[in-house]
This record gives C-alpha cells, structure tokens and sequence, in this order.
C-alpha cells in the first residue's frame, strides 16, 4: 500500500477519535445553534469550534491576519472533509495499516497532552535567581556581542586531524587557508552566518571571546574539521530590565523539562514492564534515557530544547541582531568564491 497522505491519517484520526464532531446530526443529539456552523459538506457540518481550535494554534494573530487565517483553516476542513468521505468509501479506515496509524497517533496525542499538563505547574524563578544568572552570564547580557563567523568545512579522516591542523596554525587569512586546502585536494564546504551570544554553544562562545577579529579557531567534529573565522564582531548588550523575561523563560523551561524527566522516571519505576520476543535480552533501565529524549522532543520548542545551558535562544523574542561593519560584504564576497 502506498504511503498514506498526512492530511488524510489526520481526518482518519478525527473519525476515530470524535466521529460525531463534524457528521450529520442525529435525531438524538440537540440542535446546534445556527452561528456554531460554518460551512456544510455534503450535509456534513463544520463547526465555528473546529476553526478557532487551528486558529489558536497560529499563535499570536491582529484582526487582519486572523480572518485570512480563518478563511484558510476552513478551506482546509472541507478539503480534509471530502477527503475523509472519500477514504470511508473506500473502505481505508478499516485498513490494518490505518488502524495502527490512528492508534499510533492517538497514543502520542496522548502522552503529549498529559505532559504538556504537567508542565503547566512549572514554576518560574526568584528574583534572587534571576539577579544570580545576569550576574553570572555577562556573555550573554552586559558584554554580549553579535559574531559575523565564516567557516569552513573540511571532510577528513580523524587520522588526518592533526596534520591539517599543524598545516593550517601556520596559515593567517581564511582564503589563504581556503586556497592550501584546495592545492592539498582536501574537499570542504564554506558558509557564513551571523550569531549572537545566545545562539552560540557556551564553550565556543568563550573561546571566540578571545579572538580578535580575523582571527580563527579548529574545531574538531566527529564528522570533519571546522575552521570558524572570526570575520567582525559587535556589542549588543542586554541591560538587566530587558534581560528578566528572557531569563524567566529560561528557567521556566528548564523547569518543565526537569518536570517532564521527573514523571516519566517515577512511571518507569513503579511500572511493571517484561520485554519479549525479538527484545527479550532487553533491561527495564536501558528505556529511562531514550523514553526522556523521544517525550522530550515531542514538546513544544520552548519545552524541551532549552535544558542546555550554553544557550538562550529559544527563550529569547524579538531581540535585534546587531549588523556587522561594513566590510563584510567584501569578505563573504571573496569566501562565496571559493
């Protein structure tokens, strides 16, 4: 059977899980007022309720925006109502592999409701907390600073690391090291791209710290050997006033994920679970870590991404990124070229 499209595992679920919500009325239900119904399909109706649950879903939204949003989800519902007509005409929704899809999916609806419940009881922190982590962090508060980075990608074996990296310690500028890795046929890829402090892991962010800019650094990967050159750097400091929501963002979700690490262990413990067949050899205490990553991920972004230290960003909104000097242009110019 040929993959089955999102959109129609989606309304194989709605009929599933609320098969009465949007299908002709019964003689035994009551009568829905009039403004509850915004469109009928083939006699099926669709409800002002189903609109505004996807509306909500969009986030933030002025008037404008919310009416073309409206427009646009409705226009959906009744493709996803046809659609649906169609799959129980033909007989999908009894399909074993639908089936499993519908169970699957509402088995993650689920477990992801009950976590994002839990994490509503996260708590946020103190205002000693907060003047404890500013006061702790200036990298990312008063001596933050905005980084015009160039890189370069190098693919070579670990067992070649060390003598590229003796060759390239040698070498000043970034094309000029761009030029030895052509002449010497090692294949790398090159970008370039603006962050700040926050977007950085901690560790890289305090060794381009010490940098001065045209300078660069190694950086050895499983994969390949990154040279990151420090092409222009800017302040941007954040002042102690700006910082307090993005702060008790951060210490909000890292409340909610240790919330979620929490629960899903104390289950674990009291659980009872046997593993067999094919897993038979399988441990009750090999399903903690990968049970925490694959719940965590499941999360909204802001949940779940922001258990590690080195970084902000996802906690922080509508901040500018400072522009790098003017010459950059020229630099990505001449890196875009090789």
């Amino acid at each position: 059977m040929h993959l089955l499209n999102k959109n129609l595992l989606v309304l194989l679920i709605a009929v599933s899980v609320f098969s009465t919500a949007c299908g002709k009325k019964k003689d035994s239900e009551p009568v829905k007022a009039e403004s509850q119904v915004v469109a009928k399909v083939n006699g099926d109706e669709i409800l002002i309720h189903q609109v505004n649950f996807q509306l909500a879903r969009l986030g933030q939204l002025n008037e404008a925006q919310s009416k073309l949003a409206a427009k646009q989800i409705l226009s959906k519902l009744v493709e996803q109502q046809l659609l649906k007509k169609q799959a129980i005409e033909t007989k999908l929704d009894r399909d074993p592999t639908v089936l499993l899809a519908i169970e699957a999916s509402k088995d993650e609806i689920l477990s992801q409701a009950y976590l994002e419940q839990l994490m509503l009881k996260a708590n946020k922190p103190s205002a000693s907390e907060i003047d404890s982590f500013y006061k702790s962090h200036p990298e990312l508060f008063e001596n933050r600073h905005v980084f015009r980075l160039q890189e370069l990608v190098i693919e070579v074996n670990k067992d070649k690391f060390a003598e590229v990296q003796n060759n390239l310690k040698a070498i000043k500028g970034i094309n000029e090291i761009a030029t030895w890795l052509k002449n010497n046929n090692y294949p790398f890829s090159a970008n370039s791209n603006v962050r700040a402090a926050e977007q950085l892991p901690l560790d890289m962010l305090k060794k381009l710290q010490l940098l001065k800019e045209g300078e660069f650094l190694i950086v050895p990967t499983d994969r390949s050997l990154n040279v990151v050159h420090l092409a222009a750097i800017q302040s941007a400091p954040i002042s102690r006033e700006k910082a307090i929501p993005i702060i008790e963002q951060y210490f909000v979700n890292q409340n909610k994920s240790t919330l979620a690490k929490n629960e899903i262990l104390a289950l674990n413990e009291k659980a009872k679970i046997e593993f067999l067949g094919a897993f038979s050899d399988m441990k009750k205490q090999e399903l903690l870590k990968p049970s925490i990553a694959e719940a965590n991920k499941e999360l909204p972004k802001k949940a779940s991404e922001s258990d590690v230290e080195p970084t902000l960003s996802d906690a922080k909104e509508n901040q500018p990124v400072a522009k790098p000097k003017g010459d950059q242009a020229n630099m990505d110019k001449g890196l875009s070229g090789l």
